[in-house]
């Protein structure tokens, strides 16, 4: 596989998974906005081909883990008030241990 020279541009998602977008753009315009384009595509995507709930997990999971762990580098890459980055980092947390929780108990 070739390596990207420096002149090379990153796409957004790439940016977005290296923490290279603002704390903003990644926690507001991925992590909700494209969570719920996302949510609400599966959820449609399950009805239409009448798949149990327990496929849901299949798309969430690997979307989550791809949202977290570029909400979590943009958080540690912040410029800005140190605190808007904590508060996000606990925003993803509570995040996963609420679909941990949801996974378990099937709600």
């Amino acid at each position: 596989m070739a390596r990207k020279t420096k002149t090379q541009k990153a796409n957004f998602f790439v940016k977005f998974w290296n923490g290279d977008l603002s704390l903003a753009m990644s926690y507001w315009g991925v992590g909700i906005g494209l969570g719920v384009a996302i949510g609400f595509s599966i959820g449609i995507l399950m009805g239409v081909l009448n798949m149990s709930e327990d496929a849901m997990w299949g798309f969430v999971i690997p979307f989550q883990i791809y949202t977290v762990v570029g909400i979590w580098r943009s958080a540690d890459k912040h410029k800005g008030s140190k605190f808007w980055a904590v508060i996000a980092k606990i925003a993803v947390v509570l995040g996963i241990v609420t679909n941990l929780a949801s996974m378990l108990v099937g709600a």
